[in-house]
């Protein structure tokens, strides 16, 4: 048991636990400076408790569904320990990844604007615990996996066809998707009556922060590897790669123009245009800054989900969108 969990440990926090003194310095000064600006909030222990919950399940199920925690497995399982003591080890290791990266911000943040309340802490922990279990017992798959998927042959260009074999593969990338179209139309609702209306523009640059479509090759070594190597790629891959992106981002703009026009009935055909601009403005920055700037150094693959490089597109996006909320008036 000590052997797997110290193993898993290095794999999640890096070989010599790094990760834990960097978290707990970036917790210190969250606290410190949000204490010295003298902000408080009476935030309910029930918000803790629900965000908690979200944040727990959500972390073990991308952890435990991540292509590289299912690949370390298989090596793990062939190792002659019981499952009782197996499943005790792994699941603690991966309850201290996810109280670390995710969880354990909600607390901190907590305490730093409302001030210590041994209910709400006791609560947090009981919420962390129940959701961990919850999570961990109905996204854990002991069986191997069918990796082929994952290998093109590059005289085949085949790469679409792969992108979408990838996603259904990988469920919580069209999840993601989704609960950015329902927050392009919970924006809408709420800007569409707002005494701004032609801040349109911005929601479509919102709409293209799709961290899971931006970092295929990223989380996938091997294929960046062999993109990078085998030549022929930019029209087989690249071009592919960059429609699929700029196609999911006009789904998402016009997912959230409906939203707008059926909120405040003010729409202008110019923003059809805009949308499709934007959207392959972003999609071809995505792969572009995917060939030339990869995340290839991760040791969790749900770490790439939180990059901040995932902020540069929507940036650019949403500094190109405010000089024409501008000149429509809406600024």
């Amino acid at each position: 048991m000590i052997l797997i969990l110290k193993a898993n440990l290095k794999k999640f926090l890096g070989t010599k636990f790094e990760r834990i003194p960097k978290t707990l310095l970036t917790w210190t000064i969250m606290l410190f400076v949000i204490r010295s600006m003298g902000l408080s909030l009476e935030v309910s222990p029930f918000v803790l408790w629900f965000a908690t919950l979200v944040a727990t399940v959500g972390g073990f199920m991308q952890t435990l569904c991540a292509d590289d925690t299912v690949d370390s497995l298989r090596g793990q399982l062939l190792l002659p320990a019981s499952s009782s003591l197996f499943h005790a080890a792994f699941s603690l290791s991966v309850a201290v990844y996810v109280i670390l990266t995710k969880s354990g911000l909600l607390l901190v943040g907590y305490l730093a604007l409302s001030g210590f309340n041994s209910t709400a802490v006791i609560g947090f922990f009981v919420c962390f615990v129940a959701g961990g279990a919850v999570a961990y017992l109905l996204t854990y798959r002991s069986e191997k996996k069918v990796v082929l998927y994952r290998y093109i042959e590059s005289n085949r260009h085949n790469f679409a066809i792969y992108i979408m074999r990838y996603l259904l593969y990988n469920k919580s990338y069209l999840s993601n998707t989704a609960v950015l179209w329902a927050f392009g139309c919970a924006f809408a609702f709420f800007t569409g009556r707002s005494d701004f209306p032609n801040v349109l523009p911005l929601g479509f640059a919102l709409m293209c922060l799709n961290t899971p479509l931006g970092i295929l090759l990223s989380s996938d070594k091997a294929l960046y590897k062999q993109i990078r190597l085998l030549p022929g790629q930019a029209v087989g891959v690249l071009v592919p790669y960059a429609l699929f992106v700029a196609g999911v981002n006009v789904i998402g703009c016009s997912i959230y123009m409906t939203a707008w026009w059926l909120i405040s009935s003010d729409f202008t055909p110019a923003m059809v245009a805009i949308a499709i601009v934007f959207a392959l403005i972003s999609g071809v920055l995505t792969i572009i800054i995917e060939m030339r700037f990869p995340l290839l150094d991760w040791k969790v693959q749900s770490d790439l989900w939180h990059h901040p490089r995932k902020y540069v597109v929507p940036g650019i996006l949403i500094l190109l969108s405010l000089p024409i909320a501008m000149l429509m008036g809406g600024m």
